[in-house]
């Protein structure tokens, strides 16, 4: 695919000198490991296997440590039209070896059984957790059981949840980690729990109201507050230090988008869904509240549901919005005090984020993604006061700094915004669902190969034939049934490489997982 780097502002975009170029080389191929492992944990007498596994890598806040999240879709003998899949988790060095399977669970549409959650690590990443479902038949859920394990996998808590909040699976309503510390909030039946987990205590908020339904639970920035709405009618703030349930806003049908506190944990924004005798008359007045302010302030109104609220500026006095009408969608920038500035329209459907270094980036679907490979691709477009860059055919991209991080055939490129130099890091596949970059920037995941990043010259680029190069050691068992974690088997493959990979003087320091448009991973 061809790939168009247009600066509106006519500053060259080009490579700098001082850049290092890279290749890389694999380290690891999950197939051979926990790919094998998680087929042999298929009962092939009574299912068969409906696809390949799918791999999600969740690397630790650090990037000392990963997750590996592994599904396989099955069906009951002759019944194709069944849903059913064997999930597992299991823990792993960042080059992929010193692997262990924590828990493992499969489930039928037509009788029932469990399936596990992508974990997710707390902010300093001493610990994670995952959740549990038991279901019964065409998913009714039963129980639900969250496990809360240090990073040398060590179970510290398990507590269970409040089975009527739950949520969707891929984004958890009853479970929450704190920004800033080593704590997290849940959601038991009448309660909101804080467990500390440095300090080995925890507080317990009770919910008046018999059966209280809550959604939306979210902590502040800074960790002292937690919101969340009360039987889709009250808006209430919990005040953790001082113990106190205070109420934002009441009204008939109130919401919160996935945005809720501003940067500086000052300010909530909301909505009142407004409605009239007129069929489809409805309408969304988004609220903003002000600690300083005594009530919310009605600051503009959505006619649409496609309308909404993406992402506050680090400033905390600006958010991003998108207004869609019949025809097309557009993004605006929507102070406090209302004012609205548009910023990108488009005649298709068109999403964006904030970047850390103020700039906006939008993406548009490709139409070209209807067209053979039927790769879906999206042109990305970064903005900002004085500045405009569009990027053609992207999968994939993330923001760090004043780097942008995109991939396009057989290559992932970094882009400075500021400077408007970039790299690129050759990948030998050009089709892939998944790819995800380790916190220090050594290491990449596309699917379920293992790439480490090299400075050019230390190491021959990579070629598909490398592929059998290997490294990662086979599967070590945590010995665990569904009450018990502490049984540990770290017994590895005699042939097991566990030596240092050479060292890397970091290029750059990308954090986080890359946003995957194509394949997102949400179990049923």
């Amino acid at each position: 695919m061809f790939i168009a780097l247009v600066c509106i502002s006519f500053q060259p975009v080009s490579a700098s000198d001082s850049l290092n170029q890279t290749n890389v080389s694999v380290v690891s191929d999950l197939n051979q490991t926990v790919g094998k492992n998680i087929i042999g944990l298929v009962d092939t007498n009574r299912l068969e296997i409906g696809n390949k596994p799918v791999f999600d890598i969740i690397w630790s806040p650090d990037g000392s440590h990963m997750l590996i999240n592994v599904v396989v879709n099955v069906y009951p003998k002759g019944k194709p039209d069944l849903y059913g899949c064997v999930g597992a988790l299991y823990a792993a060095n960042t080059d992929g070896s010193g692997i262990k399977r924590i828990a493992w669970a499969e489930f039928i549409s037509s009788r029932g059984g469990i399936t596990i959650n992508p974990p997710l690590w707390s902010q300093s990443g001493d610990y994670f957790a995952y959740v549990e479902w038991v279901k019964g038949r065409m998913y009714k859920i039963k129980s639900v059981n969250l496990y809360v394990m240090s990073k040398d996998l060590n179970l510290i808590q398990k507590v269970e949840l409040d089975p009527k909040v739950t949520g969707l699976e891929s984004d958890l309503a009853n479970f929450k980690w704190s920004p800033i510390e080593n704590k997290f909030a849940a959601l038991v039946p009448g309660e909101i729990v804080i467990y500390d987990l440095d300090e080995k205590n925890e507080l317990n908020f009770s919910i008046s109201g018999d059966d209280a339904e809550i959604t939306d639970m979210e902590w502040s920035p800074d960790g002292k507050k937690i919101v969340f709405l009360k039987n889709g009618q009250d808006i209430i703030a919990l005040d953790i230090e001082n113990g106190e349930f205070n109420q934002i806003y009441s009204a008939k049908y109130v919401g919160m988008y996935g945005e809720k506190w501003s940067t500086d944990s000052k300010r909530l924004i909301f909505y009142e869904i407004k409605t009239s005798e007129k069929v489809d008359d409805v309408s969304y007045d988004i609220y903003v509240a002000d600690e300083d302010l005594e009530k919310p302030v009605k600051i503009t109104t959505f006619t649409s549901g496609s309308s909404r609220v993406i992402q506050w500026y680090p400033d905390s006095e600006k958010i991003l919005v998108k207004k869609c009408s019949d025809d097309s969608c557009a993004l605006y920038s929507l102070s406090i005090t209302g004012k609205m500035k548009k910023l990108i329209k488009k005649d298709k459907i068109i999403d964006g984020m904030v970047a850390p270094n103020g700039y906006i980036s939008a993406t548009s679907l490709n139409p070209n993604s209807t067209t053979p490979p039927y790769i879906r691709t999206y042109d990305l477009f970064l903005l900002n006061e004085s500045d405009r860059l569009t990027i053609e055919n992207v999968p994939y991209y993330t923001w760090e700094g004043a780097d942008v991080l995109f991939a396009t055939d057989y290559k992932l490129s970094v882009l400075n915004t500021s400077t408007h130099d970039t790299w690129d890091i050759p990948l030998p596949s050009k089709n892939f669902d998944r790819l995800s970059l380790d916190p220090s920037g050594r290491f990449v995941a596309v699917d379920n190969i293992i790439f480490e990043i090299h400075e050019q010259g230390t190491h021959t680029q990579i070629s598909a034939k490398n592929y059998t190069n290997s490294t990662a050691s086979e599967t070590a068992i945590i010995k665990k049934d569904m009450d018990e974690h502490s049984k540990i088997d770290t017994t590895e493959d005699a042939t097991a490489n566990t030596s240092e990979l050479p060292g890397f003087p970091a290029i750059i320091a990308l954090m986080g997982v890359l946003i995957v448009f194509v394949c997102i991973h949400m179990e049923k």
